[in-house]
């Protein structure tokens, strides 16, 4: 079997390396050379569990990549890792699929199956269908098969899940299920088909199951500290042997999906109001954590240490990360702003950032943090030093608190 995969980031090059891995022919096509550069050098641009072993013993053999589009669109399979953003007034933005498909056109040939990964704003495989039918002469599930297959891995555990996970295939069409199921079955053992609707809504409720419950937890977290309570053991014991408890542990519940995903399913809805609760309590979470410490403390012109920037733990993904504006909110109250992250380029070392502090926020709940542990802060930083520890690495029984 043949396939491309057009747009290998973080959800195309974890799925072209696992068809790669189990003797498939595939093609990895994106347009950023610098990232083409390091792959040919057999370097991931990413952290990505398993990874590099994979590319590092398929490159040039089952596996290669190209910034060719015409040379991707030689494989009878194509994969299209191709999201639809919102744009500035939260609505779906399609100009991205638009331009992609628009230069596909003069390629597309019969029997072509396009498959799209990444997720999608509800109707898309419909708009798609009608876009290549009014633009060539092929008929969808005639001559071209279409499907939306999403993708539903933990960023870091790609590979890993690739292989575990069961696979949605949603189409309009027998043929184009068919064509799909026979794709994903090189690397899956669980394939399941259904409407395409039905799949590109499945994704964007798993994702939003998720956020509103971060959501839930967060002003769980804001109602304990009123009423001076421990969220970290309400929550343990909750779920302690009990099958009825559920709640989860606070945080930042950001990320590229879970952060816009929301809008492409209130846009057409009478009662948007849960989705939009959600997206107002997570998003305004680093605000109160700034009200809370300033309650400790006054932080103009003070020293904040800021710990981690990326949008999950132990990643170096930033994209949609509340933990910039946690730094816009502290900057503008005029704190003396330092940052640091495991993953991501830092100018200074984590020692210089945390010396001398009067504020220490953990943002990511990076390892390297908690097994340095509380005493390697509480020396480094100054005395009275005031914690916003969200994520619990230090396992005390508040959100802020002051070193002692």
């Amino acid at each position: 079997m043949n396939l491309s995969v057009i747009g290998i980031g973080r959800v195309g090059l974890p799925l072209a390396l696992a068809f790669a891995s189990r003797g498939a022919s595939v093609t990895g096509m994106d347009i950023n050379e610098k990232f083409l550069q390091m792959l040919k050098e057999k370097k991931m641009p990413f952290i990505e569990d398993g990874a590099e072993a994979i590319l590092s013993s398929t490159l040039g053999k089952s596996f290669t990549v190209t910034s060719s589009l015409s040379e991707a669109m030689k494989s009878d399979n194509i994969i299209l890792t191709l999201g639809t953003p919102v744009d500035q007034h939260m609505n779906p933005d399609f100009s991205q699929i638009d331009m992609v498909l628009g230069n596909m056109l003069p390629h597309l040939k019969k029997g072509h199956l396009i498959i799209l990964r990444s997720t999608v704003s509800p109707g898309t495989i419909e708009y798609v269908t009608g876009f290549i039918e009014e633009n060539t002469k092929f008929k969808v599930g005639k001559d071209i098969f279409l499907a939306f297959c999403p993708e539903r891995l933990a960023e870091g555990k790609a590979i890993k899940e690739l292989f575990e996970l069961p696979e949605i295939v949603g189409a309009n069409d027998e043929e184009s299920k068919k064509r799909a199921v026979e794709v994903f079955k090189t690397i899956k053992s669980e394939v399941y088909t259904t409407s395409a609707i039905n799949a590109e809504l499945l994704k964007l409720f798993t994702n939003m199951y998720r956020y509103i419950n971060f959501a839930i937890a967060n002003e769980f977290m804001v109602i304990s500290e009123q009423f001076g309570a421990d969220i970290y053991q309400i929550v343990e014991l909750a779920n302690k042997n009990y099958p009825r408890g559920g709640p989860k542990k606070p945080g930042f519940a950001a990320g590229p999906c879970l952060f816009k995903d929301g809008f492409f399913l209130t846009s057409k809805i009478p009662f948007p109001e849960l989705i939009a609760a959600a997206w107002k309590i997570n998003e305004t979470i680093p605000s109160y954590l700034v009200e809370r410490v300033k309650s400790f403390t006054p932080i103009k012109g003070k020293k904040i240490a800021v710990l981690g920037l990326s949008f999950k733990s132990d990643s170096d993904d930033t994209r949609e990360s509340l933990s910039f504006k946690l730094i816009k909110t502290l900057k503008r109250e005029r704190a003396k702003v330092f940052v640091h992250d495991t993953y991501v380029k830092n100018d200074e070392s984590l020692e210089s950032v945390v010396k001398d502090a009067d504020v220490l926020i953990i943002a990511a709940a990076h390892k390297e943090y908690s097994q340095k542990g509380y005493e390697y802060f509480r020396k480094l930083a100054k005395k009275d030093c005031v914690v916003a520890d969200v994520w619990n690495i230090f396992g005390k029984s508040s959100i802020v608190y002051k070193m002692q």
